[in-house]
Formats: C-alpha cells, structure tokens, sequence
C-alpha cells in the first residue's frame, strides 16, 4: 500500500528526531505542520518545496516516497538485465524487467518505466513474438514523451523491424523517416533511425537511399556515444557495401560491429554478425569459411536462445550447403526450423524460394515451380522487390528448363516489374 504524503512525513520528521515546532519553524507554524501530517490539509507546493528542502530531498523524493538515487539505481538494473538477455538469461531478465517497472511506476518515474516496458518489449523480441512485441512497444511508447531521445529512437526501430517482418515494410520506412524528421539534434538516436532505415530499403528497392543512410551514419558514429548503436550500424551497413560491390568494407564493419557487441556483453548480436559474415563468405563464392561462420553464429544463437537468429542462420546455412552439393542436409535444415521460419514474412518467403531450390537440385521441377511462384508471391505482397526479383529469375529458369517458354517470359517481366518499383 501507498504511504500517504503526510505519513511519510511524519516519518522523516521523527527519523531524525524533531519535533513538529522544529521542522516546521520559520517558515510555517506547527499547527498547520500536524495537520498535514494527519492528512488533514494536504501541503501547497511552496510548504513542499521548503519541507524537501529541510529533509535535504527533491520535491518528487519527498512527495512520492522516492529513495535518494533510486532513479539512477533502478536504470542501471535495467542495463544489467539487458545484458542477461543478450546473454540468454531470458527469465531472469524478464524478471528484472517488471520488478523495475512495477517500482519505477509506484515512484512516478515515467523515464524509468518507459525505459523498463522498452526492455520487456525486448524479450518479446528475443523470443520471436513478433506481435507481443509491437503490443509491448506501443506501450512504451505510451510513456516516450520522458525518454531521452535514445530511448524514443530505439521504440521506433523495434517498431518500425516489427512491422517489417508482418510484412508491411513500407509503413516500417515510413514511421522511421517521420521520426527522422521530428528527431531534436543527437547522435546516438539519429544513427539508431538511420540503421533502422537501411535493411527494409535494401529490401524492398532503394538501394540508392539505403546508401545515402550508410553515408550519413559513417559521420554519425564518430560522434554517437553508444558502442551498441554504433555496432548495430556497422552491421546494417555492411549490407549496403556488399551490394554495391565493396565486400572489403562490408568485412571491416561486421568485423567491427562483432567486437563492440563483445565489449559490451551482447552475445547474441555478435553472434548476428558471425551470421551476417556467414552470408557475405557464401556472397563471395567462400563456402567453407562461410559454413564455418554460419555454423558457430547458429549454435551461439541456439545457446542463448534465440529463435529468429538461429532460423535465419540456419537457412542461410542451408543454401550454402545446397551450393556445396549436398541438397539433402539443405532439406533437412530448412524442415527442423520451418515453424520459426513461418513468423516473419521474410524468413517465409527465403525459405519458400530455397525450398524450390532444392527441389529442382534433386529434380523435382514441377515441385519447384509450384514453390517458387509461392515465394514470389509472398515477397511481392510483403513489397519485398530485390527477393522478388531473384525468385522470379529463378522461376523463369526452371520453367525454360521444362520447355515452358511463354511462361518463362513472363515470370521474367513480372521479376522485372517488380524491381523498376522503388518504395
């Protein structure tokens, strides 16, 4: 239960051993001192203030029973319980997480609890929830107006990735460039936006202003203090070096990015760069380096248990395997992680298109036919042009491969049609 103000006063008041006389002398009389502490009168903000002040207390400790500190303590247990979730200790961050917001809200500290709801939104995200984590981002976002701006950008990134992955990528750019706009001159939160941006760009066909962000955010980082923001745009950049053909500096930033996460204690996000390598290695026709990678960057994931990280390293995996010869093992770990692939449109559409893949290395042209055009047109409803583009030539091939010329040319232009659109 709440103490009342007038209790807690009470309670100060003979913690120290003064009478009523002696507190609330000179600036006010000991009658209307007891009557506050009676609850009586309830104190003007002017007999606060001077009441705060003589405890040698802010107005908000005194008037909502806050310990000296507790603000600083109670962020700093939210820091150590991100930390227990990057690391995998999923209940015991959870667990942190609601006793600090359950505390920051009982001492009215809106930053703090926003701060907390932020954090439990995170392990929803940990866990692959992608809807429970959009529910508990918009009600952080409830209390953002007291966040700093760090905090108010990272709602939106998570919002913005969650949107992305149910398949809506152009509400995902769109809510971070407004965001962009509204955003009061800071670094660390504008480079958090701007690697927010890169990813469903790429994605969806605007390659030319996913770079523009990766520019932007190389000035950025020099001046962002954040190691863990700094890192994560490394590892969004490196996307944008790579397609555009400079695979050395796509190498330099995950390489980057993977000791910042480290330095930190972030796990499972240097575990996301050792995939992220992985997929640059296959890019780069370096199969064995790149199942390597891949390999340590799934059993990392798997370890700490996260499910999204080891369903994508794991089809990432797969087509290197498929590219090794071995169409097989491909089948068979795309199938031991299906069900995690069907959450996100992305990851559903990529395995879908594999699947096809598969199938025609083992032979089964009508069945990769029939799964390609399902990928295609997953990737084409979720806006998802570069994936779709790459399907449909795929598509087209297999088709020609049957002999299915006029339909070979078709897949061809609707490929094409979908990469001349550009969000």
């Amino acid at each position: 239960m709440t103490e009342p103000l007038g209790a807690r006063i009470r309670r100060l008041r003979t913690g120290r051993g003064w009478t009523q006389r002696e507190l609330a002398e000179p600036g006010y009389d000991r009658g209307f001192l007891a009557k506050v502490e009676t609850g009586s009168r309830p104190p003007s903000e002017e007999m606060l203030a001077y009441l705060a002040e003589r405890f040698g207390l802010t107005v908000d400790e005194l008037r909502y029973g806050r310990p000296p500190g507790v603000a600083g303590e109670l962020r700093a247990a939210l820091d150590e319980g991100y930390r227990d979730l990057a690391q995998g200790r999923v209940a015991d961050a959870e667990t942190r997480f609601a006793s600090v917001a359950k505390q920051a809200a009982g001492y009215h500290l809106d930053d703090v609890e926003c701060y907390a709801r932020f954090c439990l939104a995170e392990v929803k995200w940990q866990l692959f929830d992608v809807s429970g984590a959009q529910k508990a981002l918009e009600h952080a976002e409830e209390l953002a107006g007291a966040a700093p701006p760090w905090l108010r950008a990272m709602i939106v990134h998570r919002w913005s990735g969650c949107r992305y992955l149910s398949g809506d990528a152009g509400t995902a750019i769109a809510r971070v460039e407004e965001a962009l706009r509204m955003l009061p001159a800071d670094p660390d939160a504008e480079l958090c936006l701007l690697s927010a941006l890169i990813h469903p760009l790429m994605e969806t066909g605007g390659l030319r202003r996913a770079q523009e962000a990766a520019v932007a955010g190389r000035g950025l980082a020099r001046a962002a203090t954040r190691p863990d923001f700094v890192a994560r745009f490394h590892r969004q950049a490196a996307q944008v070096w790579q397609t555009i053909g400079r695979a050395d500096r796509a190498d330099e930033d995950l390489i980057e990015a993977s000791r910042l996460f480290a330095s930190v204690g972030f796990d499972r996000d240097a575990a996301r760069c050792r995939w992220a390598r992985g997929y640059l290695l296959r890019h780069l026709g370096r199969l064995d380096e790149a199942r390597a990678e891949l390999t340590a960057a799934r059993d990392q994931l798997a370890a700490i248990g996260s499910e999204e990280g080891v369903a994508g390293a794991t089809l990432e995996l797969a087509e290197v395997r498929l590219r090794q010869g071995a169409p097989g093992e491909a089948a068979s770990l795309v199938a031991g992680v299906r069900d995690l692939l069907s959450r996100d449109v992305e990851s559903l559409g990529e395995a879908t298109g594999l699947r096809g893949q598969i199938a025609q290395a083992q032979g089964d042209l009508t069945a990769a036919t029939r799964l390609l055009r399902e990928a295609f047109e997953i990737q084409t409803r979720a806006s998802l042009h570069g994936a779709a583009l790459s399907t449909a030539l795929r598509l087209g091939d297999v088709l020609r491969e049957q002999g299915r010329l006029a339909e070979a040319i078709e897949a061809y232009q609707h490929g094409l049609d979908s990469a001349s659109t550009d969000t």
